[in-house]
């Protein structure tokens, strides 16, 4: 319907053009382009249909993208281009300029940062769309010449396209704006640390079956410091000021393996995009009660626990799947899960079926680059790789010490 509706824009704009022309003493000609421009800016400003609208668009557009740039590529002379590269060049460079100038004197005049108006330039030189399409009718409605012009403002849209969004990108970067996955030094020390925000009962039982799997956790709260019964916790609980920066650095938050946090939602956003961005730690997780502020969560890659729907996954886990169930929240007394980042350089391309692994140990999956791998015999190993195992306890430190690179464990079949 919506593609119909397109289609009869173009035909009634068509339609008024002949007949203002035939029956009045000038021709009317209402621009099919900005109508549609227009309807779609009302449609999903002022009315309840934006998200309707938008899906309709994604499914629809597609087929016509191929269409258009196909008609589009088509239609270019490549003999006039061979012609008129070199003003084609100049004109680019001259919008370049064009665009310098209005950018800088609009951010001067609006009072943004000078970095900004340096820079802004460098995010305005991408066009395509409406360009192109403008070029398309001139080329139909003067024949004569508007083949060349239409070639000629082509090649200018498609230098725009190659030069600017690498342009657009390095602006974002320099400004930092990027909001990038930071680095830190987690794990160099091959011990594993997990630092908790929020003191509360379920925080502390966490940092005790933490410790108790030989982890190195540590508390901060705000709330600490009025509290007498720290020493009696039997964990490492930090007073701290404030979310900041600041206090995670001095909370060595670069070093952590872990992050979890038990705060408010806005507070466990704060913590998580502050980590992600500065210390790029792996394994974010956030408490929430709402569902404030998911998306912008599950954008930065955080697990997160709702305490209701975990009650019942969980109970649903164990009617359908008991055994993998008790096994996956170490209830089983001989048998556990963990998951090992390969960093042994020895062992990178080998295949799992070339590792002598105690016999009771199982390899689950890998996960590599953010993608879960299903493993098997043939499946190669990379450093980096993120290794889920199951096995006994003292198998599994065998296969941890090996895959880390510690001596001792176990050996590749020459």
């Amino acid at each position: 319907l919506l593609v119909i509706i397109g289609f009869g824009v173009f035909t009634a704009a068509h339609a008024v053009r002949d007949f203002s022309a035939a029956y009045l003493p000038f021709e009317l000609f209402l621009e099919p382009l900005l109508i549609c421009l227009i309807a779609s800016f009302v449609l999903a400003n002022y009315t309840p249909y934006r998200t309707e609208f938008m899906r309709i668009l994604e499914e629809v557009s597609p087929p016509i993208y191929v269409v258009f740039f196909t008609l589009t590529g088509a239609s270019l002379a490549l003999d006039v281009l061979a012609q008129t590269w070199p003003i084609a060049v100049a004109l680019f460079l001259a919008r370049l300029v064009a665009i310098y100038a209005g950018s800088f004197a609009g951010g001067v005049a609006a009072r943004d940062p000078m970095p900004y108006n340096r820079m802004s330039w460098m995010t305005f030189i991408t066009q395509a769309g409406v360009g192109l399409g403008l070029a398309k009718e001139v080329s139909v409605a003067y024949p004569e010449w508007g083949g060349s012009f239409a070639t000629l403002v082509i090649s200018v849209i498609v230098v725009s396209q190659l030069v600017g969004p690498p342009l657009f990108k390095a602006a974002i970067n320099r400004v930092g704006e990027a909001h990038g996955r930071g680095h830190g030094t987690a794990g160099d020390d091959r011990e594993w640390r997990a630092l908790i925000f929020g003191l509360e009962g379920q925080s502390v039982a966490l940092a005790r079956l933490l410790t108790s799997q030989g982890w190195h956790v540590r508390i901060a709260s705000r709330q600490a410091g009025t509290r007498p019964d720290l020493d009696s916790a039997g964990v490492n609980i930090t007073p701290i000021q404030e979310l900041s920066l600041e206090t995670m650095h001095a909370l060595e938050a670069e070093r952590a393996d872990a992050i979890v946090t038990m705060l408010s939602n806005a507070e466990n956003t704060l913590v998580c995009q502050t980590a992600y961005e500065h210390f790029g730690t792996e394994r974010l997780v956030a408490r929430m009660s709402e569902r404030d502020n998911f998306d912008q969560l599950r954008a930065l890659g955080v697990i997160i626990v709702e305490p209701s729907t975990a009650m019942v996954g969980l109970l649903d886990q164990f009617v359908r799947t008991p055994v993998a169930t008790s096994l996956l929240l170490g209830m089983e007394e001989h048998q556990s899960i963990v998951d090992i980042e390969m960093r042994n350089p020895a062992l990178e391309g080998l295949m799992v079926r070339e590792l002598r692994l105690p016999l009771d140990v199982l390899i689950l999956s890998i996960r590599r680059g953010g993608g879960m791998l299903v493993s098997h015999g043939y499946s190669r190993l990379q450093v980096g790789d993120w290794i889920t195992v199951v096995g006994s306890p003292e198998s599994l430190e065998i296969v941890t010490n090996q895959f880390v690179g510690v001596p001792g464990g176990v050996t590749a079949v020459p």
